[in-house]
């Protein structure tokens, strides 16, 4: 087994490429960041400066090569995302949450849960005289 077939096996295409999910690089990104910060300070207090920046470094390259392969760090990162990222996020990178339309009818949106019928409409139109009755 290749170098290559190594990182293939390892690929998501799923969630790389054109199917990658914005958000939720800036946020395996982030948590990469912070993890790599971690192990240099941790290997900082024991031992020297180089040695905790060689350390962070390669912690960081590592879980950049894992998030540019998989798309993600964490877990189960889109669905998290799309899950529990602020509306306004989402909205932001067009990742709109599940169920919201905002150009959405809202007569037709009630009509869609069944919260109104079509007698309703049948009751307003012949109120309001719009339609005749047969």
């Amino acid at each position: 087994m290749g170098f290559r077939d190594l990182l293939e096996r390892f690929r998501r295409p799923e969630h790389t490429g054109s199917n990658r999910c914005t958000p939720c690089t800036i946020l395996n990104v982030g948590v990469a960041i912070g993890l790599a910060l971690a192990a240099a300070a941790v290997a900082l207090s024991t031992s020297g400066r180089s040695a905790a920046t060689a350390i962070g470094a390669v912690i960081a390259a590592l879980l950049g090569v894992t998030i540019y392969l998989r798309g993600y760090l964490v877990p189960g990162t889109p669905r998290l995302t799309k899950t529990y990222g602020p509306d306004w996020l989402l909205k932001r990178f067009g990742k709109q949450p599940t169920g919201v339309d905002d150009g959405a009818d809202v007569d037709l949106a009630l009509k869609g849960v069944a919260a109104r019928s079509n007698t309703d409409d049948e009751r307003e139109s012949d109120a309001t005289g719009d339609e005749t009755a047969e």
